[in-house]
Formats: structure tokens, sequence, C-alpha cells
């Protein structure tokens, strides 16, 4: 018999889900390869139909609140459904402390810690994260960030990879890909990137999406050849996202600076999966995010947090077209042969089923 099970996908004003809801629940639970196992729905709510356990991602709503909360988990008991907490993100860390930006709220806070308290278990990506949340709970299984192949066009991925290997191609592109949150990852490796831009401005340019303050990145770059490449309203959720930067991001090589934080500490290589199905290399910060998928200069670059090494690292991409393409390659065979939902959807069952399985013993804390 199929298991029933619905997800309540964390979303905004719009009741979209964002992108983090696609790559974790969505798309995974929506495989073929699961379709003989798992009926799945999602939504902002509750169903009106029975289902065997629900699934609820990091933070429900985006202005919930405790009362909310309650009566939402009140139903579930009620009714004797069980429910699975889903977070990818260390939010409890972020930005915490006096004078920090307002998200999460403490009462975004508190609903986080109740959401994993009461929770038959947490399936979280990483390992970090899951020693973060035990304290919490304690049956929790970590299922790692893989990409959905339905999404990508991988003719026309190769054929662009082949495009920027041509030696006649003129003038080089740098990528940064990364929401307004990873501000200050961008900005620990402002001096190295501008300095290469400034030496190297009439034969190289940087593109940026998803921070779409234009008037801040003008100011942190003063003239150099940096612009921010807006997402058409149409394409901003995450399946059309990808779709449209196949089509339309064509980019050398890219990067992906981390700095050490609490909050980064659990965050997963998902930049490099991207940027990999892509057949983009990467520049990485040699952080426990990347290091354990990164090989240097096998198919990425592992950066510390060193400003003359990252400006060493972004000479060398920017020079030796042969490892560009030798990274791009050996990249983009390990995500699309280890990391996709092709192969990987089906951990997603498995932990569900030994969450409920642990709970049904008595074996959460």
């Amino acid at each position: 018999m199929k298991k029933r099970v619905h997800v309540l996908f964390e979303h905004g004003l719009d009741g979209i889900p964002y992108g983090a809801g696609h790559i974790r629940l969505l798309c995974p639970l929506s495989h073929p390869s699961l379709q003989d196992k798992v009926s799945f729905s999602h939504g902002t709510d509750m169903p009106d139909f029975s289902v065997d356990v629900v699934i609820v991602e990091r933070g429900w709503r985006h202005n919930a609140t405790l009362s909310e909360q309650a009566r939402l988990l009140e139903y579930l008991s009620a009714s004797g459904t069980p429910y699975i907490y889903e977070i990818d993100d260390n939010l409890l860390d972020l930005n915490s402390g006096p004078g920090a930006p307002g998200y999460p709220s403490p009462e975004q806070r508190q609903i986080i810690m109740r959401f994993a308290r009461n929770a038959a278990g947490l399936i979280v990506s990483t390992l970090p994260l899951k020693h973060r949340m035990t304290r919490l709970n304690s049956n929790i299984e970590v299922v790692e960030n893989c990409l959905d192949e339905r999404l990508f066009d991988f003719d026309l991925v190769n054929a662009k990879s082949e495009q920027r290997a041509d030696a006649k191609r003129a003038g080089l592109v740098i990528g940064y890909m990364g929401t307004y949150s990873h501000l200050e990852d961008l900005l620990a490796i402002v001096e190295p990137l501008r300095g290469i831009l400034r030496e190297r401005r009439d034969s190289m340019r940087m593109e940026i999406v998803g921070i779409g303050d234009e008037a801040l990145i003008r100011g942190l770059f003063d003239g150099l050849p940096v612009s921010v490449v807006k997402v058409p309203d149409g394409r901003v959720e995450y399946p059309a996202f990808m779709k449209w930067m196949q089509r339309e991001i064509d980019w050398d090589f890219a990067i992906a600076p981390l700095i050490d934080s609490e909050f980064n500490r659990c965050k997963s290589d998902v930049k490099f999966l991207d940027y990999s199905l892509n057949r983009i290399p990467g520049i990485y910060s040699a952080t426990q995010s990347y290091s354990e998928t990164v090989v240097d200069k096998q198919n990425g670059l592992l950066v510390p947090a060193d400003r003359q090494a990252w400006r060493d690292a972004l000479a060398l991409l920017a020079d030796d077209s042969a490892l560009r393409r030798t990274l791009s390659e050996n990249a983009f065979s390990y995500v699309r042969a280890h990391r996709t939902l092709e192969t990987k959807a089906v951990r997603w069952l498995k932990a569900i089923e030994v969450i409920l399985a642990a709970g049904a013993h008595g074996t959460r804390s």
C-alpha cells in the first residue's frame, strides 16, 4: 500500500513554495521512482482527506503565530496523524544576538523549536545540522541535497559548455548566485574580486544573480564591470528558475564563498550541485559544507579564508581554460552519477519509514 504523505511547505505571502521546498520535498516526493510507493500531496494547509504522515517544512507560513501553530499541532494530535519536521538550515543561529536583523523573529524561533520538539522526528540536510538539532529531538535522519534531473536540458547544458570551451570566445564571465542572506559571504571576498576585475576589466566581467540591490552592488564595485542579473517575474519559482538559468546564464566559472559562522557550518553543498549540473566550474570556500564533496583541482577549487588565496584562485581559473574544462567535466559527472533524484529519491521514503518506526517503538526523546 502506498504511504500517503502530505507536505506543508514553507511559503511567503503569495503561497508559493520557496526553492528549498522544491529541492528538499516537492521534487523528491513527486519523483517517478516513488510513484508506486508514495501517494503525495502538498499545500499551505491540511488536506480534507486522511494521510499517513505530514511533513512540515521550516517555518511553515511566513507570518505564522504560535497560536496558529498550536491549532495545527492540536489537529494533528486529535486526528492521530504523526508529523515529521524538515529543516535544511540552522535558522536558530541565523541573525541571533542583539541588534541582529529581524529574521527569524523571537516568535519564529519559538515556532521552529516547538515544531522540532513535538515532531515524530526530523529530516535535515547535513550532519552538523543534525548535531545542532539533537538537543530538541534525537530522532533525526540526514538526507543530503540532490537535484531533480527532470529540470535539466542536458543537451542544452552540454552545448553551452562546448561553446565556452571555444578558444575564440571573447571575454570571461565570473558568476555568483546567492540570496541577500549571503551578502556577508560575498563581502568577505570583495577585495580580491575588485582587484582582479580592475586588473582585467577589458577582458573579464562579473554577473550576480540573487542579490538584487543594484545600488549596493554599484557601491561595492565602484564602476567595475559587475552587473546584477534580474530573474523575470515568471521565472522566480525554483523549477522555472532552473530552466531560465540553463538558457540565460553563461558563466565561465562561478564562486561560492562562505564565511565561518554557526549558521554556515550547517549548510549543504547545494551551490556546488547547481553549478555542476550546469557544467560551470567553481571556486568554493574550504569549509565543511564543501570540503567533503569538492576535491581541490579535480572537481573544483577549495580556497581558505585568505584574500590572497582567493585572488590566486580567481587568476588561476581565469588563465587556465584546460583546468576549467577538467573541473567542469568531473563535477558534472560526479553530480549526475551520485547526487540526482534518479537514484536518491528513495532515500526520502526510507527516512520517513525509519523515523515513524522509531517513534512507534518509543525511541524518540
